[in-house]
């Protein structure tokens, strides 16, 4: 049983929260910017990733069925096993996702927000659970059936969201057993003392015996990130930038044992060639700038505005899916993902974003009518795309005022 459905409200509740702190205190932890990012690669994550967890899971349940296994009956110590089990197999998962420049590929974009704050812990990529499963075959062969890794699976993750903060500060004996926000700040981290550190996912007890463990020091303040920064708020590039990247390295080099190993080797490893003619800048604490083109106060307003309209269509569309077909449910996606992308152009202050955004919620326009007839009385859904044309005339209308530059800027030309 996927859990994470039903944790969505206290995970927004939370995040709430730490934003009223953040605001009183002044802190500056969160910038709208990143945090719609962040929200936006985890709305991405939920719903794109249906297809991935359905493949996987279709996939655990056909191999369940030819290998030879009894019944297991679930007493309170096997969950309790499980969940150890998983979490075991989660750090060799996670550490090789760290180290493995294909991999990291899936997994950077939960560590592309320059903020450390809730939302960053909803930062998710679509596409990890098909490769990161092959982690959790151990437990199938132990004689787990998939229902009960993917339950153990989903607990394992809400307990991550809390560890994802800020404010609070070390817990004594707690964080020498489970992760916790201290060691999980170090994680997250791009100096040199903190890179690939603290893997576990709960049990923190994993990267003390396997040598990985780093504490927080007073004297070597995190900074957050990668180190080849995204420089931009588009969450379908967040999740193919480090695999364009691998791409067009591969092109590039001269040999075709390069070209073939750069997908296996270390995370960073480039061949030689590739990194003499076409060198990468890097991001390192005490040169780390901030991918900030702050949007004005009416920028932000329309995107917050946008952005909680594409949450509710979210939450609507994760409540059905199990009601519609592959094909319903990847044409219920098609405003979401467009919403998605285009309010990220409007982040970027794109200067055509919202001729875009326009142009796009005009085509859906006719949607109500045909999708209506399957699942929603033609009101709700027409009241959708009312909400939606409603903020997007508010964005076309600001956009003509000069508000954004002049010139349009590409964020991923800025260093």
């Amino acid at each position: 049983m996927n859990l994470i459905l039903y944790a969505i409200p206290g995970f927004m509740l939370l995040l709430l929260i730490e934003l009223v702190v953040d605001w009183r205190k002044k802190t500056g932890y969160y910038r709208t910017n990143d945090a719609i990012a962040s929200l936006s690669t985890g709305m991405l994550s939920q719903t794109m990733g249906f297809a991935t967890r359905l493949v996987s899971f279709l996939a655990y349940a056909t191999l369940w069925a030819v290998l030879p296994h009894g019944e297991l009956t679930m007493t309170p110590l096997l969950w309790v096993v499980a969940f150890v089990f998983y979490d075991f197999c989660y750090y060799w998962s996670h550490r090789s996702q760290h180290q493995i420049n294909v991999l990291w590929g899936i997994h950077v974009v939960h560590h592309q927000s320059e903020e450390f704050n809730l939302s960053t812990a909803l930062r998710q990529p679509f596409n990890g659970f098909v490769i990161g499963s092959i982690f959790y075959l151990p437990m199938l062969f132990a004689g787990f059936p998939p229902e009960v890794i993917v339950t153990v699976g989903s607990l394992n993750l809400i307990y991550q969201y809390w560890v994802h903060t800020r404010f609070i500060g070390t817990l004594g004996w707690y964080e020498k057993v489970f992760v916790t926000p201290m060691n999980h700040r170090v994680h997250h981290a791009i100096n040199d003392p903190y890179i690939d550190r603290n893997f576990g996912g709960v049990f923190i007890l994993w990267d003390r015996l396997f040598r990985t463990y780093q504490p927080e020091l007073a004297d070597e303040p995190c900074a957050y990130g990668v180190r080849k920064p995204l420089h931009s708020w588009n969450p379908f590039f967040a999740n193919w930038h480090v695999w364009g990247q691998l791409i067009q390295d591969a092109w590039h080099a001269r040999s075709w044992k390069d070209k073939l190993r750069i997908w296996c080797m270390p995370t960073g490893w480039r061949p030689e060639d590739v990194k003499e003619n076409h060198p990468l800048p890097r991001c390192l604490p005490d040169t780390q700038q901030k991918f900030n083109n702050a949007p004005s106060a009416v920028t932000s307003a329309v995107v917050v505005a946008i952005h909680i309209v594409l949450m509710g269509w979210t939450v609507w569309f994760l409540l059905f899916t199990n009601d519609l077909t592959f094909g319903l449910a990847l044409a219920h996606f098609v405003p979401l993902g467009g919403g998605l992308f285009i309010n990220g152009r409007i982040l970027e202050q794109r200067k055509y974003a919202t001729r875009l955004a326009a142009a796009f919620w005009l085509l859906c326009a006719t949607l109500p009518w045909w999708v209506s007839g399957w699942l929603l009385p033609g009101g709700q859904v027409a009241a959708l795309f009312v909400a939606f044309a409603a903020t997007t005339v508010m964005a076309a209308a600001w956009s003509r005022r000069k508000v954004w530059a002049e010139k349009s800027v590409d964020p991923r030309t800025l260093a």
